[in-house]
């Protein structure tokens, strides 16, 4: 009996979309997918301490989880909606200062706020010893409890607002004027425009906003080490390296990774449900009104406290912890060694990631069918899942493969796993922005070019390449500010003695050498703002091009 031969049709259907780009973005997409999948596996074994954990403290873990996310997603909606909506609707003295200064926090890391606002707990200590004196141990206990979780909500939401901020803005900019003007030609108020028609529409960017802003909760770390919070990240560094139960360790890094797929589920079906239809023509921006002085000096008032809250007050006192710095004991060269090898290390991983998705974004723009489709929702899973989640996937997947394959060189505690890790976390957002791009700019210009008899690889070279500058740039930019701020992956991962800025800066200022964390704070801030300022001059210039 003869093996029966695939069908014409079949054959056709593999020499058409089997190719070598497809090829690669499979297996491109089962590498980074292999750490949640080693994450998935490596929870079924149960370690010597998971009785314990499961029983006192992992209730404890997840339901401090939930109270800061929600709370810093209250308050960054108090922060960021009143703020969008003045620069967008009015127009008063400084609007376009606050219209891009409001999204300079996005520069500040979590852990880097939590320094600079750490000491004014010290202020509060002696209300608490007169509510101690007062009302008892009981009640001294939970005010300090409601400070220490008040104060980490407030700094984390005064640094992750710009999230729903930068995108509300853009909604109320955007595609909303013409709604907005009808109803203005039809009597509506502020309030009832605002309420009925503007925030309603602008309910995608909203959900898109605040699930970004529950990625960043969940990854953190520094800041909730700080101000003694147990969330299930504190939860894992506390099992993985205090208990050194590796196994119980990973069952906290797959809970982690379950209820990110329960927020990304949640997102998906609220902004399924909010898709709107948009002309393709530009839209017609509503016009701003003008403020008399009194609701101007307001509406300045509103936009200066999201900022001075999550900008300046961190930025002045960082310059000022610099300065002292470099006029008293100074960082010693080792550790401006240390900065540069940071530095050096999130550019190479920066044009791995940017060369990786600008091939995988071709491959899906040459076959954008089902498989791949799905495909590329396994490759770009790795920014919704906290960095140490995903680290505690790579020690297991290369340990695995250390002991497997005695023969090759040790990869477990190398620059390479750390590389690795940053690759599978940070892809989503060079392919993301690459993606949109050749979207927007290459149009029908690479089937042009293939009609002309070019094949794929020619007019991926000569063709859109070329086109991709812009995208190119911000997607390296975005990936290049996000490696150098990531703190929990690159403690869990970073070889002995290996130091980067965001681990010099934690490390300084849990060791209470504020004035030695100043300076690589400092750089992370800088190199953030630099890259914020440089990616609103392309936004900027592709929408006038456009």
């Amino acid at each position: 009996m003869g093996i029966a031969r695939p069908s014409p049709s079949l054959r056709r259907l593999w020499k058409s979309e089997v190719d070598a780009w497809s090829v690669f973005a499979v297996l491109l997409a089962v590498v980074l997918l292999a750490p949640l999948v080693a994450v998935f596996i490596g929870g079924f074994e149960t370690g010597p301490e998971w009785g314990h954990i499961s029983e006192t403290v992992l209730g404890g873990y997840i339901s401090n989880t939930l109270i800061v996310l929600v709370l810093v997603c209250l308050l960054s909606l108090m922060l960021a909606i009143p703020s969008a909506w003045i620069v967008s609707m009015y127009d008063f003295p400084g609007r376009k200062l606050f219209s891009w200064a409001l999204g300079a926090p996005l520069a500040i890391p979590t852990y880097v706020a939590a320094t600079v606002y750490y000491d004014t707990l010290n202020a509060a200590i002696p209300a608490l010893i007169q509510i101690r004196k007062s009302f008892g141990i009981d009640t001294y206990l939970l005010a300090e409890q409601i400070l220490r979780y008040g104060m980490l909500a407030v700094l984390m939401s005064a640094v992750l607002y710009p999230y729903v901020y930068l995108g509300l803005r853009a909604s109320f900019s955007g595609q909303q004027g013409v709604f907005i003007e009808a109803a203005r030609t039809l009597g509506r108020g502020p309030w009832s425009i605002f309420w009925k028609i503007a925030l309603p529409l602008s309910r995608p960017a909203l959900v898109a906003g605040l699930s970004l802003i529950a990625m960043e909760v969940m990854n953190d770390y520094g800041a909730v080490n700080f101000f003694g919070v147990p969330t299930l990240t504190e939860g894992l560094f506390r099992t993985w390296f205090g208990l050194s139960d590796q196994a119980s360790g990973i069952r906290l890094a797959g809970v982690m990774i379950a209820i990110m797929f329960v927020i990304l589920s949640v997102e998906y079906y609220l902004r399924g449900k909010a898709r709107y239809t948009q002309s393709q023509e530009r839209a017609a921006t509503s016009a701003r009104r003008k403020l008399s002085s009194g609701r101007a000096a307001l509406a300045v008032v509103i936009c200066m406290i999201p900022l001075t809250l999550g900008f300046i007050i961190p930025a002045t006192r960082l310059t000022y912890w610099a300065i002292l710095s470099y006029g008293g004991n100074g960082n010693s060269s080792s550790g401006l060694l240390q900065i540069g090898n940071s530095l050096l290390l999130s550019l190479i991983v920066m044009v791995v990631i940017c060369a990786f998705a600008l091939l995988f974004a071709y491959a899906w723009r040459l076959h954008s069918n089902r498989w791949l489709r799905l495909t590329t929702r396994a490759a770009t899973l790795g920014y919704a899942v906290p960095g140490a989640a995903i680290a505690i996937g790579v020690m297991t997947l290369l340990g695995t493969l250390d002991r497997g394959f005695t023969w090759l060189p040790i990869l477990s505690g190398t620059l390479l796993a750390l590389g690795f890790a940053y690759v599978v976390r940070f892809f989503t957002i060079g392919f993301q922005n690459i993606h949109a791009g050749m979207t927007q700019v290459c149009g029908n210009l690479d089937e042009a070019s293939r009609t002309l008899g070019h094949g794929p690889a020619k007019t991926f070279w000569r063709v859109n390449l070329r086109l991709l500058k812009g995208p190119l740039i911000c997607a390296s930019i975005l990936v290049f500010i996000d490696i150098i701020k990531e703190l929990p992956l690159t403690l869990v991962l970073r070889p002995a003695d290996f130091e980067t800025l965001s681990t010099l800066a934690f490390g300084f200022a849990k060791e209470g050498r504020y004035l030695e964390s100043a300076l690589p704070s400092l750089i992370i801030v800088l190199v953030g703002m630099v890259g914020l300022v440089i990616m609103g001059r392309f936004t900027e210039e592709s929408q006038t091009n456009h």
